[in-house]
């Protein structure tokens, strides 16, 4: 038996097809002003979005991290020298300075509250002269997204103490990092007097994967204090991925704990994220700050966004 299919739709005519992007050209071009490229050496990892004509740009933070070589491209020219100037671990957002001077800043919309269906462009891949823009549309109402898993310190403890005695501290996690060794016991966790697992679990969910908190901690009768970077319970210890985050190829680092997101389509990579979300005027509605999987992207909404930079501006001067 012969079973004849319709020829598939062409590649230039698809979502993100030359054809369709042709009809963005206008996004496009803003979308060239506004967003910055971010490389580590001569390797670009991520884009950011310019906020002032005298170089600011805000990131995404987690991105960031061991990245020894900054630099930034802004239209065709390369700054080399960059400044971490503030970060919002809570928002995922950090703010970058470069020596630049009239540069094009974002222009923001009036409000980010979209119906889901509304187009909205962001980056696509870059070369050195042309960001080429993807297409996509909000495909959920504004909300939060909790986190899949909360953050972890990278202990355990005895089962048969009473004290908060660490058993066993796992390699490569914010523990190990800070010094800390089997047989200290944790007195406090952020301030906080903590004498339970129950009492330290409930004061770690008020931090988020990536912040720095501080403990003290009894080692041989002596009092010591140290700074510990929570993790991720998947990354500190290695956890399975689940069927979905197998099919869905790179996925951001932090990808959850938002207190609020504008959810597209937009097929994105890792490295794609960090820029601009343009409606159809070419303002911007959000930052795009995770590839969640195969098939959600979150975007951080300007309205909050904005509140964000301000804060991060009065850090950075």
């Amino acid at each position: 038996m012969l079973i004849w299919a319709q020829p598939s739709l062409p590649s230039d005519e698809r979502t993100n097809g030359k054809e369709v992007r042709a009809a963005f050209s206008e996004q496009c071009a803003a979308i060239q002003k506004c967003s910055a490229v971010i490389y580590d050496g001569w390797r670009n990892f991520n884009y950011g979005i310019v906020v002032s004509e005298d170089g600011y740009i805000l990131v995404k933070a987690s991105e960031l991290e061991q990245r020894t070589d900054l630099a930034v491209r802004i239209g065709e020219t390369k700054y080399t020298e960059v400044k971490v100037v503030a970060t919002d671990p809570h928002w995922d957002v950090a703010l970058l300075k470069v020596d630049a001077d009239g540069v094009s800043p974002v222009v923001w919309a009036e409000s980010s509250d979209l119906p889901q269906g509304s187009w909205v462009v962001a980056n696509g891949a870059s070369s050195r002269s042309l960001r080429r823009v993807n297409v996509g549309i909000i495909s959920a109402e504004s909300r939060e997204v909790k986190g899949r898993a909360p953050a972890v310190i990278g202990v355990t403890f005895k089962p048969d103490k009473d004290s908060l005695e660490i058993h066993v501290v796992s390699p490569d996690t914010g523990a190990e990092k800070a010094g800390l060794k089997a047989g200290d016991i944790i007195k406090k966790f952020g301030g906080d007097e903590v004498t339970t697992r129950d009492s330290l679990i409930d004061r770690i969910r008020d931090f988020m994967a990536g912040e720095k908190v501080p403990i003290e901690f009894e080692r041989d009768g002596e009092l010591l204090k140290a700074d510990v970077e929570l993790m991720p319970r998947d990354k500190a210890y290695k956890e399975r991925k689940s069927r979905n985050d197998q099919m869905s190829g790179d996925y951001s680092k932090r990808r959850d704990s938002f207190p609020r997101v504008l959810q597209t389509d937009i097929p994105f990579s890792a490295r794609t994220i960090g820029g601009p979300l343009l409606n159809l005027d070419g303002e911007c509605v959000g930052m795009n700050i995770a590839r969640a999987n195969r098939a959600e992207s979150f975007a951080i909404p300007a309205k909050e966004l904005r509140e964000v930079l301000k804060k991060l501006m009065k850090t950075a001067r």
